[in-house]
């Protein structure tokens, strides 16, 4: 199953993702078992390094559990930053503090909680607002403490993260605990070329500032970027946002489809780090088995809403109605929101007997083999892994159209069924227009199903993953932090647009290699960007572009801010547009009133009936 022929650039490559839970879903399995593929294509090891205290205590014992369920190898270990700094020697935590050694210690007992037994210490705010936690060593000795409410003069904002030697002396110090991820990162790495691929779509609000000349950083998108993902129109996810507003900053960004690609260069979200590199899955040949049951079926899906679970009991009495089919239904997976009304719903239909809840199974996985099909009925997914699994095994897939996964998977009648998203009488027909094929045409579609999921196995994916990669390195520039300023040079506003001008001056953009228009809703999810030109003239460089207004309404909530966005050498760069006096009404329309802040930085908020 495994090349020894070597896929992926000779330096170290490290998985990054918060932790890994008891029980997990899609995005923590490709985690793994990118991992795991790529050790053993090469053999080598693979880190996976996390930030969960859960980790702190045994990363040992969560590596053996993972490799006794098969979900990775020898090769795959589970590295944990509270685990590392609290088995650390002296000299070695001299060495993560680096720039942000204390030289002079603070006194050793002020404001740190007391040792109670167990690794960290607690202390809440009466409204139950967590405000310090404090982290022992085995011997009971302080290694860290973080506080939010340690406000004084050089400290506005509160917090602080203290790093503490084995006698408790205050070593290093930062002003956010994404700082000493960083610190732990670099120690990890040290001074070598790396690759780091972060899965954990929440930590790019802090790690697109993880920007090392060293380190080639992909971050991964693995689901749905939007509501209406195809469309400006669409409500960004909130999963999703910290890594659309700050594509250029990771040196990759990954997503499972191309249709999502495609979708994502339309809005114009990423340049050319944007990649497409579809999940892998790893299975053992399925054993040779006597003819399924043509109406078994199998699912496996978090009873959750947006799984749309009811939709495939629905679709099952559907097929059931008229007698031509005794098709039942499997659905295996963790309790979630719908669980009640799924056991609810099964009743009222009376399908109990005919379609089973079984629960959270670890290895649910190799019920596809007994299996003639298997629905997939979600609102949205990034890549189905399970579409893949259960392909594999040989077993028929029925899913909606859904963005994105199916339509890149599935040859509609060919290895599988595609139904309209949201049609439960269309599904329903599949599944018994399935129970009535003949047996050489079921068993035609199963060979092509594990004929198609054979082009997402470790050495295909791996092998697109390694050319990435190699040209990520190849093309990774020396990271620098342009200096510059935007300043407006006017504004206008038609039926359809706001026009912008604005003047970036300082020597080094005076020749930016592109330049975007970004509004930024300020409480909120609003955000969107669209291409501007840039053109020199006297004392710089004259962005111009223009905003659809139909995008930025439906966008407005109170207060919208307005960037630049330039590319200068290879480095990103985000530019306020100043040049505005304050509470200066520039321009209106439609309902938007376009103001100077207090810093004199172009905004706008809603008209209200007063001001109208």
């Amino acid at each position: 199953m495994f090349h020894s022929t070597p896929l992926l650039p000779q330096v170290p490559i490290y998985g990054f993702i918060g932790g890994v839970p008891e029980t997990f879903g899609g995005r923590t399995s490709a985690c793994l078992q990118r991992a795991n593929a790529f050790a053993e294509l090469d053999k080598r090891n693979i880190e996976i390094l996390t930030l969960s205290p859960a980790h702190a205590v045994d990363p040992e014992g969560l590596t053996a559990r993972l490799r006794s369920e098969g979900r990775i190898g020898n090769r795959v270990a589970i590295r944990n930053i509270w685990a590392d700094l609290r088995r650390a020697d002296d000299s070695q935590l001299q060495t993560i503090t680096g720039q942000h050694r204390i030289k002079t210690s603070a006194s050793r007992g002020e404001g740190l909680l007391p040792y109670e037994g167990n690794p960290e210490s607690v202390r809440l705010s009466d409204s139950g607002k967590k405000l310090q936690t404090d982290r022992f060593r085995d011997d009971g000795s302080r290694f860290l403490s973080y506080r939010i409410d340690a406000h004084t003069s050089d400290n506005p904002g509160g917090k602080t993260v203290t790093l503490y030697s084995h006698n408790e002396t205050a070593i290093g110090r930062w002003s956010e605990q994404h700082d000493l991820y960083f610190a732990w990162i670099d120690w990890v790495i040290g001074d070598t070329r790396a690759v780091l691929i972060n899965d954990g779509p929440p930590l790019a609000k802090y790690m697109h500032k993880y920007r090392r000349d060293t380190v080639v950083f992909v971050q991964t998108i693995h689901s749905r970027h939007s509501s209406a993902p195809d469309s400006p129109h669409g409500a960004l996810s909130p999963t999703y946002l910290p890594t659309l507003k700050h594509m250029e900053q990771f040196d990759r960004v990954a997503v499972l489809t191309q249709a999502q690609h495609d979708d994502l260069t339309r809005l114009h979200f990423g340049a050319d780090n944007l990649v497409t590199l579809p999940n892998m899955f790893v299975a053992d040949p399925p054993k040779k088995r006597a003819d399924r049951p043509a109406g078994s079926g199998v699912m496996l899906a978090r009873l959750s809403h947006q799984k749309r679970i009811h939709h495939a009991i629905q679709a099952v009495f559907h097929a059931r109605a008229d007698g031509l089919t005794q098709a039942t239904l499997d659905v295996y997976g963790m309790d979630d929101d719908a669980s009640e009304h799924l056991k609810t719903l099964i009743v009222d239909q009376g399908l109990d007997g005919i379609v089973t809840l079984r629960g959270y199974v670890p290895h649910a996985k190799q019920q596809f083999e007994h299996a003639s099909f298997t629905l997939l009925t979600s609102e949205y997914e990034g890549q189905p892994l399970v579409l893949l699994e259960a392909m594999a095994a040989g077993c028929i897939p029925i899913a909606y159209d859904i963005a994105y996964g199916p339509a890149d998977i599935i040859t509609d009648g060919v290895d599988g069924f595609l139904v309209k998203a949201g049609d439960i009488e269309a599904l329903g027909a599949r599944i018994q227009q399935l129970t009535q094929m003949t047996d050489r045409e079921i068993r035609k579609m199963r060979k092509a199903a594990m004929k198609r999921a054979q082009d997402f196995r470790p050495s295909v994916i791996t092998s697109r993953w390694g050319k990435t990669l190699q040209d990520a390195l190849d093309s990774k520039v020396p990271v620098a932090v342009p200096r510059g300023r935007a300043e407006l040079s006017s504004i206008s506003t038609d039926a359809r647009d706001i026009h912008l001008s604005v003047l970036i001056s300082g020597k080094e953009v005076e020749h930016p290699d592109w330049a975007m228009l970004v509004w930024e809703q300020r409480r909120g999810i609003g955000f969107g960007r669209t291409p501007a030109t840039a053109r020199q003239v006297k004392g710089g460089s004259l962005v111009e572009g223009s905003i659809p207004l139909d995008i930025l309404s439906r966008q407005m909530d109170k207060n919208v801010d307005f960037w630049i966005d330039l590319g200068v050498q290879g480095n990103p760069l985000r530019l306020r547009i100043k040049g505005v006096k304050r509470e200066e009404a520039v321009s209106s329309a439609q309902g938007i009133r376009f103001y100077g802040t207090k810093y004199g930085s172009l905004s706008a908020d809603l008209v209200t009936d007063d001001e109208s």
